[in-house]
């Protein structure tokens, strides 16, 4: 009896079925993704904005003209529209004339040409050109005569003063020499104006200090075989008379031993006097202008006072031609 109760016992009990130990699924390797740097293109990013800003400032300058410009043509200031439209078109030429400017002719100029510096002369009057030429013509008496008496040396240059269109004037003076000009130390701290004026060589006079540093500073440029333009009065003169000259520019060619040759500059005073070229924007009349360039001055050493005589020979000969 016990042998069948055990039988039956055991063919009731189920069997157990064991679950196999759960295996875990093998991951996947792990894929280490390198981030790229993004050092490189930001930095470039920074350095292109940095190289850009001051051509999107400057650029309001252009446009702020322009639409003065259209403002006073509108209201038939006509005057006032040509001058607003020759600052706006000034504007315009210089912004992409500084680019190669800086990029070309600043390397090959400071390390080539420290004291002509050529190249960049002669952008700055080829744009000079370009901006005065929708506006008024330039015409030049007496230039390749003086350049025959001069025979490629370099000279000092001195011409009467009237306007800011002066400086305009002086780039139609087609000198096989390079030409740098004494102007206010403060119009060199223009932006873009007074890097372009560095680059290219002028001399910048600060007149709160004695003029002893212009005078070496031209005398050394004179003796590398630049040329030198001054204005002698050291201002502009409102009313178009000649006022009375300072002696620096004589001082540097009795010194150097160079000519001084007189320019007469004719009708800038007309075109835009003394304060018209911020009044209203700018104004600008119609007219052209005339330069003349005069013969070469020699300083007299038989004279008692060499650089007063030549001083007052110049002053004459600008005189002769007003």
């Amino acid at each position: 009896m016990l042998s069948l109760a055990a039988r039956r016992t055991s063919r009731r009990a189920a069997p157990i079925l064991r679950r196999a130990p759960l295996t875990r699924r093998a991951s996947p390797p792990r894929v280490h993704i390198q981030k790229l740097s993004t050092t490189a293109p930001q930095t470039k990013n920074v350095a292109l904005r940095l190289a850009l800003a001051p051509y999107a400032a400057l650029s309001c300058f252009p446009l702020a003209s322009g639409a003065a410009a259209l403002y006073h043509s509108i209201n038939g200031d006509e005057d006032a529209a040509r001058g607003c439209a020759f600052f706006s078109w000034t504007g315009w030429l210089s912004l992409p004339a500084t680019i190669p400017m800086f990029l070309v002719a600043a390397p090959y100029t400071l390390l080539c040409d420290p004291y002509e510096r050529s190249l960049p002369d002669k952008v700055a009057k080829a744009w000079g050109r370009c901006t005065t030429t929708p506006f008024f013509s330039t015409h030049v008496e007496g230039l390749e005569a003086c350049e025959k008496q001069l025979n490629g040396r370099p000279a000092v240059f001195v011409a009467n003063h009237q306007s800011w269109l002066d400086i305009y004037a002086s780039f139609w003076l087609d000198w096989d020499r390079a030409l740098k000009i004494v102007s206010k130390a403060s119009i060199f701290r223009i932006p873009l104006c007074g890097w372009v004026m560095s680059l290219i060589g002028h001399v910048p006079y600060d007149r709160s200090k004695p003029g002893g540093h212009v005078v070496g500073a031209c005398e050394k440029l004179v003796e590398n075989g630049a040329s030198i333009l001054f204005f002698p009065e050291g201002s502009r003169s409102k009313d178009g008379r000649l006022k009375p000259f300072k002696p620096g520019a004589f001082v540097v060619a009795a010194r150097a031993g160079c000519a001084v040759v007189p320019v007469t500059i004719k009708n800038t005073g007309y075109l835009m006097p003394v304060g018209d070229e911020f009044y209203a924007g700018g104004r600008l009349r119609r007219g052209d202008v005339e330069v003349v360039v005069h013969a070469p001055l020699y300083a007299d050493p038989t004279k008692a006072d060499p650089v007063a005589d030549l001083q007052e020979r110049a002053r004459q000969a600008i005189a002769s031609r007003l």
